[in-house]
């Protein structure tokens, strides 16, 4: 008989440690993998974001990965932007449960990212291909948002949460 990985469950003690771990953490976000290692196709995962992480925007250019996202509690902005970095209002959204809107699935090539408006969790799928995760060719970063951590990002992050606001 094969080994089998163990059925995990997501409670609301889970989605408590894992907010408590973004709190504390530099970068005020924390994951937790549901998928078992980088070689899965389809990785699964816990994200927890509160106020003040900056997501640099980025896409997926492969054609596998697709990225959704169900929120499990608390509100976040998922921006959508063009190809020169302008706020696709048409297309971007507030996720929040009081509202309706649970969630969002984001083809390849999108350029988004997300800005939490309070503590959030969100449930994450994205896929990967053949050869399952590789860092160098997950994520196309934009160029023109600031890298993480630079001078830079802060005045750019603010500028996201005035867009999420706005949203909202």
């Amino acid at each position: 008989m094969m080994n089998q990985r163990p059925i995990q469950i997501i409670t609301t003690e889970l989605l408590d440690d894992l907010l408590l771990r973004a709190r504390n953490s530099p970068r005020l976000r924390a994951i937790h993998c549901l998928h078992s290692g980088d070689w899965e196709h389809c990785h699964r995962m816990l994200n927890a974001l509160t106020p003040g992480t900056y997501v640099r925007p980025h896409r997926h250019d492969s054609d596998h990965q697709s990225e959704a996202f169900i929120l499990l509690r608390g509100k976040l902005a998922l921006v959508i932007f063009d190809e020169e970095g302008n706020v696709d209002f048409s297309r971007s959204r507030t996720l929040s449960p009081a509202d309706g809107l649970l969630g969002m699935d984001i083809p390849p090539r999108i350029w988004h990212s997300l800005v939490a408006l309070e503590d959030a969790v969100i449930y994450e799928v994205k896929g990967h291909p053949a050869g399952g995760f590789v860092l160098e060719r997950d994520k196309n970063f934009a160029n023109w948002a600031p890298e993480e951590g630079s001078p830079e990002s802060s005045a750019y992050l603010s500028h996201l949460e005035e867009v999420a606001r706005r949203l909202a």
